[in-house]
C-alpha cells in the first residue's frame, strides 16, 4: 500500500498526492519498456559513425585528398545591358 503525502507551507500546496497517481495510471497504461537508446539496429548516425557515401559526396574530389571539402570556383555571368 502506498502512502501518499500531502504538504502545505503557507498558501502552496504540494501535488504528491495527485502525482503519484498520474504516474501509476500511465504506467498502467504505457509501461515504459527497458531498451537501450541505442542498440544493434540503430543506424551508424545514431551510434555517431561516419558515412562513408556521404562524406564522398561532401568532399567530391578532395576525397583521400585534402581535409577541407570539395567548393567548385564561382562563376559569374556577363552583366545584362539595358
Amino acid at each position: 500500500m502506498r502512502r501518499c503525502i500531502e504538504v502545505q507551507i503557507g498558501n502552496e500546496k504540494t501535488l504528491d498526492c495527485f502525482n503519484q497517481q498520474f504516474r501509476r495510471e500511465v504506467d498502467r497504461i504505457n509501461p515504459s519498456l527497458n531498451v537501450p537508446p541505442i542498440g544493434p539496429n540503430s543506424t551508424d548516425l545514431q551510434k555517431g559513425l561516419v558515412n562513408v557515401p556521404a562524406v564522398q559526396q561532401q568532399y567530391g574530389p578532395n576525397y583521400g585528398r585534402s581535409v577541407v571539402p570539395y567548393r567548385p570556383t564561382i562563376t559569374y555571368g556577363a552583366p545584362r545591358v539595358r
